[in-house]
């Protein structure tokens, strides 16, 4: 798919992926059957605009089907469907002509990738040492990105979405410090709690 405008077929879910994240879906909508049974028959992509809490939002998830999972009697499926990139919508598209399900317009994003600052370095280092004890610190470097960083620190939908939204390399730097930070007290605290739980 170009990097420009692209007209694809939409399944809006509060669901956000990042490049590489994985989920399963239930589909038994007509017209998302309509929409996934396309998208296998002629091996391309659907979006998933993230859906807020009263509104759609204008990121999304370009996602291929994976793999189908089971394929019910009553033809309702579950499959697997992976992120290829992220996007922005630009025009939305309720219902298409000779189609059931929603369409628009995107524009893909750049991937997520650029140095990171040594704070940031610093920060995750002792998380993951918190997390996985002194040997893992002899891998850090081979697991470091930003991609990385997002995933080990589980991010939820609206957390991903958010960052996304990011465009300032300092200030996407920013956000994982805080998020770190914060995940790093956690896991300390839970520690504790643990360690007095068996001491007393």
């Amino acid at each position: 798919m170009k990097q420009e405008n692209n007209h694809i077929g939409l399944f809006s879910l509060r669901i956000f992926l990042l490049p590489g994240e994985q989920t399963t879906l239930h589909i038994y909508e007509p017209r998302y059957l309509q929409l996934i049974t396309e998208c296998i028959s002629n091996e391309v992509e659907f979006g998933i605009p993230y859906q807020g809490k009263t509104t759609l939002t204008e990121f999304g998830s370009l996602v291929s089907v994976k793999q189908i999972l089971k394929n019910y009697d009553n033809g309702e499926l579950d499959i697997l469907v992976e992120c290829k990139q992220n996007f922005k919508l630009n025009h939305y598209e309720g219902q298409t002509e000779g189609k059931l399900y929603p369409a628009g317009t995107i524009t893909l994003l750049r991937s997520i990738e650029h140095p990171l600052n040594s704070e940031l370095i610093d920060n995750i280092g002792k998380y993951l040492q918190l997390l996985h004890g002194d040997s893992f610190n002899d891998e850090l470097h081979e697991i470091l990105g930003i991609k990385n960083i997002v995933k080990m620190l589980n991010l939820k939908d609206d957390e991903k979405l958010r960052f996304m939204k990011i465009t300032d390399e300092q200030r996407q730097n920013d956000f994982l410090l805080r998020k770190t930070r914060y995940m790093t007290i956690l896991l300390e605290q839970e520690r504790k709690v643990d360690q007095n739980f068996y001491l007393n």
